[in-house]
């Protein structure tokens, strides 16, 4: 029998030509334009995604909950990672994210 998975990822389209310098702005406008504050930045799995970026996005200091969201120029990736077991408005407020990340990469 198959492990249920304890998360789901939505994935950001991004091209070649996104830096580390250029998405750090891109994540923070969407945060803003989502009604989200960046809790935490950091690197995700140093070994598997090597000089990647990882943000916490939270919408409140003592709400639980949290969206995480990991951009990797090396692999040309950028996604968000969503816990099954995180409140509703992490579900609900996901993939409102994503369109505005999306946004916002569009606008480069």
């Amino acid at each position: 029998m198959a492990k249920e998975k304890k998360s789901y990822d939505l994935v950001v389209s991004i091209t070649e030509e996104v830096t580390k310098e250029k998405i750090m702005g891109v994540v923070e406008r969407a945060a803003v334009a989502t009604g989200l504050y960046i809790s935490r930045i950091g690197g995700y799995s140093r070994v598997k995604y090597h000089n990647s970026v990882h943000w916490h996005f939270k919408r409140d200091k003592k709400e639980p909950g949290l969206i995480d969201a990991t951009f990797w120029k090396e692999g040309t990736k950028f996604w968000l990672i969503v816990r099954n077991n995180e409140p509703q408005w992490v579900h609900d407020t996901a993939p409102l994210l994503q369109k505005a990340l999306e946004g916002e990469l569009a606008e480069l």
